[in-house]
């Protein structure tokens, strides 16, 4: 879904760290500074809502209608749908996604099966990014399992990908003085985005 003149683009940022303020989130925030005036952001952190664990209601009884999603989650659900573009923001833990951004995209799987939200049908053509950092100052590959993971979620949902902005740091404001990222930071945000054209399974 792409924003018009006449409506404003949406970005909303999924902070995902333990921490904040932390590399990825200072990261993210000088990125959201080259967003043209007039763009919507949005900032979000995901511990907030830790408490409401995901569970597989496929094959229960009944499905995910036996079990009403909270009025929190459903909230949570039609933010993420208002938005034209999903920046995960999350630092490399143990090689992969934190697990608050874990849990907010195992929702996916329950919203999709809730007719009313017609999930799948509204996430299509909305873009997914991902910003990250490590602490590894020359193997960028320790970011690979996180990207990868992110990109086939794109695909599957039939949505644009546009790839990482990846910083490198150990305690937080390292990532200031990543020039490459900080160079990246300027133009990651503003760089057109194809929608992805897999098929979803």
């Amino acid at each position: 879904m792409s924003s018009s003149a006449a409506t404003p683009r949406n970005v909303l940022f999924l902070l995902s760290s333990a921490r904040e303020n932390g590399n990825a989130e200072q990261l993210a925030r000088k990125a959201a500074e080259s967003l043209p005036p007039g763009t919507v952001t949005d900032w979000l952190r995901l511990n907030e809502y830790r408490h409401e664990a995901f569970q597989d209601l496929r094959h229960a009884p009944g499905g995910y209608t036996a079990r009403p999603a909270s009025p929190e989650m459903l909230a949570l659900a039609e933010r993420t749908l208002a938005a034209d573009e999903l920046v995960i923001v999350a630092p490399v833990y143990w090689y992969g996604l934190p697990s608050s951004a874990v849990s907010y995209l195992e929702h996916w799987s329950w919203w999709f099966r809730l007719p009313e939200l017609r999930f799948r049908e509204r996430m299509r053509g909305k873009v997914l990014s991902l910003v990250t950092s490590h602490s590894s100052d020359e193997d960028d590959g320790v970011a690979q399992p996180l990207l990868m993971s992110l990109q086939l979620s794109a695909d599957y949902m039939e949505m644009g990908w546009r790839g990482a902005l990846i910083g490198h740091g150990n305690q937080p404001g390292d990532v200031l003085q990543d020039a490459r990222a900080m160079a990246g930071a300027r133009e990651f945000l503003l760089r057109p985005v194809a929608v992805a054209k897999v098929e979803a399974a």
